[in-house]
């Protein structure tokens, strides 16, 4: 069993929005406080309605029209302080729907959460529709009740683990994991994953490699009779053999991830839901690669990872990166991000954009082709207006983390502003490209169902809904010959080539002309060194940049 989606209606900060869910992996993004976790919340208020309607015999539901009540105290799992901080915007019913695939039947199982009017404390559970029947028909035919179909397990950060942890039974062991403190119970969890043999071989295994280092897990107790805590050591590689409680808090973490699904692979035949809440927040950048790696293993069990880090981000395949946006939950559809269309570029231009301040998004933002081009154009505005606040916050396009080792290119100005049209709305956004040959075939080839059609008498094409442009770079007259406005080839305008013939040669940046007879350049010098010399150039050498910059203004 999988879930294949999620309906979401009137919970917390959601008004209404669908989420289609990936059968294996999903990874979780967006700005902080814009319901990431509140998905994670509404998974587990949807598994205390579902237990909740289940009969005591644990083979069928109790009738749709029987009412059946959840307490206040059950919510713990929920950050709200009161009833009424489960509905979104003062309504008094949710619901949520969990669309469960199995066997290519889809079961749509929707509980309805109401307040009852007399009741404060209490919220009033049932649910809509005849697939709950038909889902616990099905599951009995293979043996399965209803209580034991469905496993929900819940992983958070873990800064430390108690130091004295008593043995717990299998019952209680499932509710502290079904409570998200996993981190309480991660003795009791490496011995039910292992409770025979009690050598904790492939725990080791699967630790070992994401650390690339042996890690060894040592059973300490000998009378079980006796003693009241369970003690479980641990040894990396060469180092001295500690208490679990006293390891480095990323070992730890992965000792949490690890022991939950060696437990969790014990439940054959069940719907086995991980839901794993930031897994980068203590381990180090280089192993959380191998982190992702190993969780693919278990192919079993279907996983939901919230994170804000780069790495983990391009780690997701197709169709398995959602992104939760302001966007998409006015739409009241989160899509999945196609995977060409998201790397190192946007996710970190993504992050750029939500640690912008107020004043900056007010801004227009300029998404250059790479780290010089950036530093031209913000030197050009200063000299031109000295005095005057820039309008214009400029981005470097590029791979690299680091905007001041970028090399972006055209390319990935084209699938920057393309993907960052699915996040935002209310931003001002322009994709800069060269007017050359390779900057117009990527200006031409931004996605036409949701950018105007390609157009030779004009240099921008606007994004259908929103304020988000490509533009190639105006041509001042003095370089007209640069540029076949009825081809894509014949074109050879750059930033650079904004200052006069003079300056370009005094700094080396340009050769022999493109073409024989015709004062046509290409910039061959360094740009980085160039792009550090101009600020000691005098103010009338940035004239031509005015009619970039007035053009950019004008298109708002």
């Amino acid at each position: 069993m999988k879930i294949c989606s999620v309906k979401i209606e009137n919970f917390k900060a959601f008004n209404s929005v669908e989420i289609p869910l990936n059968p294996k992996f999903n990874v979780i993004i967006g700005e902080n406080n814009i319901g990431k976790s509140t998905l994670f919340e509404a998974i587990h208020l949807w598994m205390l309605g579902y237990k909740s309607l289940i009969q005591a015999n644990g083979k069928s539901f109790y009738g749709s029209n029987t009412l059946r009540y959840i307490s206040f105290d059950s919510l713990y799992f929920l950050r709200i302080t009161n009833i009424n901080d489960v509905f979104h915007s003062n309504k008094k019913t949710a619901s949520i729907t969990i669309n469960i695939l199995l066997e290519e039947k889809i079961y749509s199982l929707k509980i309805k959460f109401e307040k009852p009017a007399s009741m404060g404390f209490y919220l009033r559970v049932k649910y809509e529709g005849q697939d709950f029947k038909s889902l616990s028909e099905m599951l009995k035919e293979k043996g399965l009740n209803l209580s034991n179909s469905i496993f929900i397990y819940h992983t958070r950060p873990v800064f430390s683990t108690i130091k004295n942890e008593p043995f717990y039974n299998s019952a209680q062991l499932m509710k502290k994991i079904s409570l998200g403190k996993t981190y309480d119970v991660i003795r009791n969890k490496i011995l039910k994953g292992d409770p025979s043999e009690r050598k904790f071989i492939r725990l080791q295994q699967r630790i070992s490699k994401v650390f690339n280092n042996q890690v060894e897990i040592r059973f300490k107790n000998k009378n079980l009779q006796d003693e009241e805590y369970v003690r479980i050591t641990v040894k990396i590689d060469n180092s001295k053999e500690v208490d679990i409680s006293l390891v480095g808090s990323g070992i730890l973490q992965i000792i949490d991830i690890f022991s939950t699904l060696e437990f969790i692979n014990r439940r054959d035949n069940c719907l086995n839901i991980l839901l794993i809440d930031e897994p980068d927040s203590h381990i180090h950048s280089n192993l959380q690669s191998a982190l992702i790696d190993e969780l693919r293993t278990d192919i079993n069990n279907q996983h939901f990872i919230i994170t804000h880090n780069d790495r983990l981000i391009n780690k997701a395949e197709e169709g398995e990166l959602l992104f939760i946006n302001k966007v998409s939950l006015e739409k009241g559809k989160i899509i999945p991000i196609p995977k060409e269309n998201y790397n190192n570029v946007t996710a970190e231009l993504a992050s750029k954009m939500f640690s912008l301040n107020e004043i900056e998004r007010n801004k227009i933002i300029v998404i250059t082709e790479g780290k010089t081009d950036k530093k031209i154009l913000e030197i050009a505005w200063s000299k031109l207006n000295p005095d005057i606040a820039c309008p214009f916050k400029f981005i470097s396009s590029g791979i690299q983390i680091d905007e001041n080792t970028r090399t972006g290119n055209a390319d990935s100005v084209r699938r920057t502003i393309e993907t960052l049209s699915t996040f935002f709305s209310d931003l001002k956004i322009i994709g800069l490209f060269d007017n050359d040959r390779e900057g117009y075939e990527q200006f031409n080839s931004l996605n036409k169902e949701i950018f105007t059609p390609q157009d030779y008498n004009s240099i921008h094409r606007k994004h259908l809904e929103k304020n988000i442009f490509g533009v190639v770079l105006p041509v001042p007259i003095f370089r007209q010959q640069y540029i076949n406005i009825n081809s894509m080839k014949q074109r050879y305008f750059v930033i650079e080539h904004y200052f006069s013939d003079e300056i370009l040669q005094q700094h080396n940046m340009i050769d022999e002309p493109i073409i024989n007879g015709v004062s046509i350049y290409e910039i061959s010098g360094k740009k980085n060194n160039f792009s550090q010399h101009i600020q000691d150039l005098d103010v009338n050498e940035f004239g031509n940049f005015s009619i970039l910059f007035q053009y950019i203004e004008n298109l708002f």
